[in-house]
Formats: structure tokens, sequence, C-alpha cells
């Protein structure tokens, strides 16, 4: 066979195709798989963290007063709502805001909890527009979490989650605090 034969027949030969195709797009469906699961991980923690912020306010909106280890009983209770994912990266601030006859808030009381920073007690604080209402407590609680993913991480980092969320004291009109 000529060269030219030899040639034309390499170049009708498909054998190898479906190899060759493999080999090219599994990284991408590697790599789409392996972003999918960080992504979900990211969801199910942001899910968690949600969760943490609602049942905090939830508990602490149920007294009436608190001491300071009252507070980081209900704080400390983050574990068993993040689980199973570890509370080492969460950050929480329990805060009461208060609005006066005029509708002005400030802060009454803050107390953070792992690394977070509290609120300065007499501080202003600015309520989300249409939730201002003389003469009335909410509480505040905020939480904030550092996610870092477990593959990929060298390149895209940590990616900070932060949620929070108002409630009302159920059991009298504000909380009060005994530090």
């Amino acid at each position: 066979m000529s060269r030219r034969g030899r040639l034309w027949a390499a170049l009708r030969d498909r054998r190898g195709v479906a190899a060759v195709e493999f080999a090219l797009l599994m990284p991408v469906y590697l790599l789409l798989y392996l972003g999918g699961f960080e992504v979900s991980q990211a969801v199910a923690i942001y899910r968690k963290l949600s969760d943490t912020t609602v049942e905090l306010a939830n508990i602490t909106a149920q007294y009436t007063t608190m001491s300071y280890n009252d507070v980081n009983s209900v704080e400390a209770a983050s574990a068993q709502i993040m689980a199973p994912y570890s509370t080492s990266g969460v950050a929480i601030v329990v805060s009461e805001i208060s609005t006066d006859a005029s509708s002005h808030a400030t802060v009454s009381w803050s107390v953070p909890y792992n690394g977070a920073t509290a609120l300065t007690a007499g501080a202003a604080y600015t309520l989300p527009s249409g939730m201002v209402t003389a003469s009335t407590s909410y509480i505040l609680v905020k939480t904030t979490y550092t996610y870092t993913p477990s593959i990929g991480s060298a390149f895209i980092g940590s990616i900070p989650m932060t949620d929070q969320i108002y409630m009302l004291p159920r059991q009298s009109t504000s909380i009060s605090y005994t530090g």
C-alpha cells in the first residue's frame, strides 16, 4: 500500500474516536460533577444557617428576662441545629433593638458568641423600612458562617454566608438583660 493509501486508510479509521472524545470530555464532566457537589453543600449549609437563625430568635423571644448564661445557652444550641455541619465557623449575635415613642431605634443589649462582634448598647440602629413601630422591642439574631469548599478552595477561597431575622418578644413587650 502506498503512502497515500495508508493516509486515507488512517483518516477513515474510526475505532479510537470514542476513546478520544471520552478523554477530551472527562475533565469537563468531572468539573461539573464536583462543582455541583460543592454548590449543593453550600446550599445545604446556608439552609442550616438560616434555620439556626430562626430557631435562636424563636427561643430568645420566649424569654422575659435573660442573663449572659441564658444567651450563651441559646447560642450554644446552634450546634444541635447546624448538625451534621461544624459550628466552629458560626458567629452569632443576639440583640434587642427598641424604638421610642418617636420611632427612633436603639440597641438595648447585644451578646456575641463564637468571635462575633456585639452591637454597641445605646447606639442608634436603623431598622428595615416598613418595620418601625413606636415603643416596640425587636429581637435581632444575626449569624455569620464562613464556608470553605472541600474541593477547589485554592481557586475560589472561602465564601461568607450571613443571615439575620427580627422577631417580637412573645411573653412581654421587651426582654430585660441582666448581664
